[in-house]
């Protein structure tokens, strides 16, 4: 009975475990900056595919930086191990970028409320309620 138990307990920590690890992938620029706080990230960036991220002394931050024809649009270009100061909301090891500065240029990506820049143009593309409140606790 009590290796039954165990045996139990162990299979339910494992499901929460994959199923936490699975929320997190579900998240959006939108959840992080609802859950996040404000902050500035210095370090190196790193492109893995499409997705890119910041390094710096406290670890690896994926950073949500929405449409990338957005910023191509602003010709605003990221470099694989270019120095980089990224503002916005973090959220564990996520960060939905307000302002990214590397290589001598910067780009706006969200206002300080955590509305998208691109939001409304053409760059735009599922809900577009325009609801970008954002609880007073966390600024």
């Amino acid at each position: 009975m009590k290796k039954i138990s165990i045996a139990a307990l162990l299979v339910f920590v494992i499901s929460v475990l994959t199923f936490s690890a699975g929320f997190a992938e579900m998240l959006k620029g939108r959840d992080f900056v609802r859950l996040g706080k404000i902050a500035t990230l210095k370090g190196t960036l790193i492109e893995e595919g499409h997705e890119w991220s910041l390094r710096n002394e406290n670890g690896i931050y994926d950073l949500h930086l929405g449409p990338s024809n957005y910023r191509d649009d602003k010709e605003f270009v990221l470099t694989d191990g270019g120095n980089a100061t990224v503002s916005g909301f973090v959220h564990g090891k996520d960060m939905a970028v307000t302002v990214i500065e590397t290589g001598g240029e910067s780009v706006t990506l969200r206002d300080k409320t955590g509305r998208p820049a691109w939001a409304g143009t053409r760059f735009s593309k599922g809900d577009r309620s325009g609801n970008w409140e954002r609880p007073s606790h966390n600024m």
